[in-house]
């Protein structure tokens, strides 16, 4: 290859670097405050979410994507709780949907109770699967239904 096909290979890649560099919050994670709200409107996993994000779903995601968005914004939920369980935990339980419902019962009564009067949220779970130190562990967010905070 020649000094000049060189030198554009470079500068193409260089500018190609520089445009992944600006604005994208995949490469730097979320943009949040030092409180951690969100404070710019981005795409990420759903199992990447934190405690009190407001999002909606990616439509054709599957749900395994949500545009995090501050809370004063559009959106559809918000999470109100997130762990881990043990296989143990999951089987003490019954089932993985008994051992997450347990798990989301007061972080969603908590919820229910201080949302605004006339309003009846729904809870949904966001579930993963991980192995951590040779053991599968299942992570879990509690969602609810959630609107804008009026302003």
């Amino acid at each position: 290859m020649g000094t000049r096909a060189r030198s554009i290979v470079g500068i193409a890649a260089t500018l190609s670097a520089l445009s992944l560099l600006t604005g994208c919050s995949a490469l730097f994670g979320t943009p949040r405050d030092e409180n951690g709200r969100v404070t710019e409107t981005s795409v990420i996993g759903s199992t990447d979410l934190l405690v009190g994000d407001c999002f909606s779903f990616v439509d054709g995601s599957n749900n395994s994507e949500a545009e995090v968005t501050p809370c004063e914004n559009d959106h559809a939920y918000i999470v109100i709780g997130q762990g881990e369980l043990s296989s143990s935990e999951v089987d003490s339980a019954g089932s993985l949907q008994n051992a997450v419902s347990a798990a989301c019962a007061d972080p969603f009564a908590d919820f229910k109770a201080a949302a605004a009067e006339g309003t009846k949220p729904d809870q949904e779970f966001i579930v993963s699967t991980k192995e951590v130190d040779g053991k599968d562990v299942t992570s879990y967010h509690c969602v609810a239904t959630d609107a804008p905070a009026a302003g």
